[in-house]
């Protein structure tokens, strides 16, 4: 083999060998982001102080590695930075762990918010080794690829889209198996070990490839002491880079991350929201990066740098505008529901995704590799490309920032507009500055007729439905958060809030009799509370049945989204107006680091019905999250859990049940809504039986339906209370239970929902007679209780009435 041929084949195994890096990285960013959660709460701020924190790390890397070598070949001290990356990642989840015990996992922000600056600096350090080390590889292995005596642009751009689709294969593994099957802090111990084997690999092929890749490819004059070690000189950036390459980049990296985050969002208002329809966004923004600059690879010197920059700048804007028109015209703003199973849901929606985020992102992503090929030859090309990198990066961390937090002050159209805008500038000022005005011409006529029918697209969008009248949007961090009104064919109006189009908290007519029962029967079978929490707001209607019980000395309602408390005021009439009544305490934060940090008691804590498929809200039903509630009831308090059965299926309620019967001794099942068609239960945790004859339960409670002013019938009295008590769930030996390292309800109930398993209907008919009606009843204790109620069959015949199941013969009223 020629050495040149020799060179070839190493070049190719070292791109391989990158391509695993980048995997390992993405699996890395993901298991982190979760890791940290657990300690920070799952909210926007946690996921992006874990991602500044990355890519911070990830620039800090690329300008050391670009200032300063070292004393090794290129490849051999890939290889170190590479094991070293990958054995501190298995120090990481220790070093959380004993992190959520100290003031950093504590509520408190403490004096001058000095706890709080403490949790980023905390957060930067923990991660700094690791992620320093990630960013150092590329310049080394730019080094490599490309050596200054022999320069090979087309390598660097292939090189860097090699590790961009290794992201995504990284992205797609730790979505569709890693984390549910080999579990979170253990896949970024499978990616440690990936980078550890790409280490020891990059220093045999370095050792291997020391002679073509080194001496013979160094120019003599950047020789320094020793001619069998390598140490390379670099140049003054600011001298040998334009500084409009300087901005260009930086405003390429910064877009091209508040993009990812305004896709995001534009997608959540029709999707599920599942960790996997997010994972198709961030695995489609992957692609296009990849395939931007494979496309620079492959045309070489055809077109000058700052020439196709211009087109990459034009293409990009007129592809962002032609975007939202096609999401529009594609979905009308509807939720998205093609396909006929899971996988064929999946499947449309990557498409949907990938027409939509494809063309405009693989435009942008040139732009970092044109920068790269702009620099002269003879300079010191890896500290270039590591600047150049390192200020997209900085700038990428910036722009995901800014449109999670201040872009929102835009709102979504306002935050297209503004990038496209600048976009378009970008383009018509490098275009006439290298006088190709004719370019410049075609570019403002194509950008005219796009942004009038992109713009007139926006203006047309219709996001209500017949009858539905907008009283306010709020742009949130957390998507759109509208408070509706809607009146109906024979006239009559409700109120109801929601998020993101198409996930509706509960409205004042139809929902909020379920909503007071959610309330009340908790209270009622504690029947002694002085202090309770509901873990989650919706429309207030269920912390609202608190309102009532004056016994009650203080009412904690936790909620992740701040616009959502501002929308529930709304619904004061059917809230009560909890939101500013004199015992009620909002507290906005994420509802499991509200348990684990405050330190607070309660007797009874209630969690609301939170849709299992989004993404995350699967931490809110493990066995930790249970665990927390466990430690923050006092002695002989009371835990309920609601489910909305016709939001999953079997094994995923099996899934929750025994989560928490594994924390829990006694838990108990109610019905708050028996029907099939939105079949709603509570799971009850105690630690002792409930004795219901001592309970408030026993002597009922008169509550009015606020539209009918008719008594509810559930809560009448202990007869009727009691006929929707179900069984006791006792722990399967060997069940899989829902845990942070394993969350399988997240990634299953997706599942059962795309393909019609869920509750409702027949499965639920068939369900409760082979699961539930089967269920022990010795939970509750009904001694001292008269009547029918006290008897195990006249229960399940009352229940399978309800759930329209045909019975021998009808039930005898209490």
């Amino acid at each position: 083999m020629t050495p040149a041929a020799r060179f070839l084949f190493l070049r190719i195994l070292a791109t391989l060998i990158f391509l695993a890096s980048g995997a390992a990285g993405m699996i890395y960013e993901i298991s982190w982001s979760r890791q940290f959660g657990n300690v920070f709460g799952h909210t926007v701020y946690t996921s992006a102080l874990v991602l500044s924190s990355f890519l911070g790390g990830m620039a800090i890397g690329y300008w050391l590695a670009g200032r300063y070598r070292g004393q090794w070949q290129p490849l051999m001290a890939y290889g170190i930075l590479e094991i070293v990356a990958g054995t501190w990642t298995l120090i990481v989840p220790f070093l959380l762990h004993a992190a959520a015990t100290t003031v950093i996992g504590s509520l408190e922000p403490g004096p001058l918010s000095s706890y709080v600056a403490l949790r980023v600096i905390f957060s930067f350090l923990v991660l700094l080794p690791a992620t320093v080390s990630l960013g150092a590889t590329w310049p080394l292995m730019a080094a490599f690829l490309s050596p200054r005596n022999a320069p090979a642009p087309q390598w660097l751009s292939w090189g860097y889209a090699t590790n961009t689709a290794g992201a995504m294969l990284g992205s797609v593994l730790a979505t569709a198996f890693l984390l549910v099957n080999v579990g979170v802090t253990l896949s970024s111990y499978l990616a440690a070990g990936v980078s550890i084997a790409c280490g020891l690999l990059a220093i045999l092929v370095g050792f291997a490839g020391q002679t073509e890749s080194g001496r013979e490819n160094i120019d003599s004059q950047d020789l320094v002491g020793d001619p069998g070690k390598v140490m390379i000189r670099t140049a003054d950036l600011s001298e040998t880079i334009p500084l409009r390459w300087w901005l260009l980049v930086g405003f390429s990296g910064f877009s091209i991350l508040a993009l990812e985050v305004l896709y995001m969002r534009l997608f959540s208002l029709v999707f599920h929201n599942s960790t996997y329809t997010f994972g198709a966004v961030v695995t489609v923004f992957l692609l296009a990066l990849a395939l931007g600059s494979t496309i620079i690879g492959f045309l070489g010197n055809r077109l000058a740098p700052a020439t196709l920059a211009a087109w990459s700048c034009g293409l990009g804007a007129v592809g962002i505008m032609l975007s939202i028109a096609i999401f529009k015209r594609w979905t009308n703003f509807q939720y998205f529901s093609e396909g006929t199973s899971f996988e064929t849901y999946l499947l449309a929606a990557f498409k949907l995704v990938f027409w939509v985020v494809l063309p405009p992102i693989t435009a942008l992503g040139m732009i970092l590799p044109l920068a790269w090929r702009a620099i002269e030859p003879k300079v010191a090309r890896e500290s270039q490309i590591a600047g150049l990198t390192a200020v997209s990066t900085i700038a990428g961390a910036l722009g995901s920032l800014t449109a999670s937090f201040l872009l929102p002050l835009l709102g979504l159209w306002g935050s297209f507009i503004a990038l496209t805008a600048l976009y378009l500038l970008l383009c018509f000022g490098m275009l006439i500055g290298r006088g190709a005005i004719s370019q410049a011409l075609a570019f403002a006529i194509v950008a005219t007729v796009a942004l009038e029918f992109n713009w007139s697209t926006m203006r047309k969008v219709n996001t209500l439905e017949p009858g539905e009248t907008l009283l306010q949007r709020w742009e949130s961090a957390y998507g759109w958060i509208d408070a509706i009104e809607f009146t109906d064919s024979r006239g009559f109006s409700s109120r109801t809030t929601r998020q993101n189009l198409h996930y509706g908290f509960g409205n004042s007519r139809t929902s909020v009799q379920r909503d007071y029962r959610q309330g009340h029967l908790p209270l009622l079978l504690h029947g002694k509370a002085q202090d309770v929490a509901f873990l989650g707001l919706g429309t207030g209607q269920t912390a609202a049945a608190a309102v009532p019980h004056e016994e009650l000395k203080s009412i904690v309602v936790v909620e992740l989204i701040p616009e959502a408390v501002l929308a529930a005021r709304y619904l004061s009439e059917t809230n009560r107006g909890l939101i500013d009544a004199p015992r009620v305490e909002i507290q906005v934060n994420d509802a499991r680091r509200f348990l684990s940090g405050s330190g607070r008691q309660f007797d009874v804590i209630v969690s609301d019905l939170f849709v299992p498929w989004e993404s995350h809200t699967g931490y809110l039903y493990t066995v930790e999250h249970y665990r927390a509630s466990q430690r923050s009831l006092r002695p002989g308090g009371l835990f309920c859990q609601w489910l909305a059965l016709y939001q999953m299926g079997p094994a995923d309620f099996e899934a929750i049940a025994n989560s928490m019967a594994s924390v829990f001794p006694n838990v108990t099942l109610w019905w708050v809504r028996p029907n099939t068609n939105s079949p709603v239960l509570g799971l009850i945790g105690t630690e002792k039986p409930i004795v219901f004859a001592q309970t408030a339960a026993a002597q009922g409670w008169l509550e009015h339906n606020p539209h009918t002013g008719e008594h509810d019938t559930l809560l009448a009295d202990e007869q009727a209370i009691l006929s929707y008590y179900i069984g006791d769930w006792h722990p399967v030996r060997g069940a899989k239970l829902n845990t942070d390292e394993h969350p399988i309800v997240e990634f299953s109930a997706p599942i059962a929902h795309g393909n019609n398993r869920k509750l409702r209907g027949p499965p639920m008919q068939d369900y409760f007679e082979r699961v539930l009606a089967s269920l022990p009843q010795r939970g509750v204790d009904v001694t001292g209780v008269t009547g029918p109620a006290r008897d195990h069959a006249w229960r399940l015949t009352q229940q399978r009435q309800l759930l329209g199941i045909e019975v021998a013969s009808p039930p005898t009223k209490p």
